[in-house]
């Protein structure tokens, strides 16, 4: 998964409970326009001044600030709390029927 943008450039602490709740790494882009770098690299590539959209990512891309790794015990710790307003929305969605 990758990041981009304020709160993944500004909140270390956000992202890594990202990275712990979704269980997966995310990379934070060092490009301060990701967007307008990837159409750029897309037009490049139309215009032919690239065969492929890959050799375009390689030549343009600017790689990444900070790679953040899920967190054992964290993930564990997410998962029961999930689980918990998982069984509580289902108790309230009986109770409403």
């Amino acid at each position: 998964m990758i990041a981009l943008g304020g709160v993944a450039k500004k909140s270390p602490f956000v992202i890594q409970v990202l990275a712990d709740v979704l269980n997966c790494p995310i990379k934070v882009a060092k490009s301060e326009q990701t967007v307008a770098l990837g159409a750029a690299m897309f037009a490049a590539t139309v215009a032919g001044i690239y065969d492929k959209v890959e050799d375009a990512q390689k030549a343009m891309g600017s790689g990444f600030d900070a790679v953040y790794h899920p967190i054992s015990a964290n993930v564990e710790k997410y998962d029961q709390l999930y689980n918990k307003y998982s069984r509580l929305g289902e108790f309230v969605e009986e109770e409403t029927k």
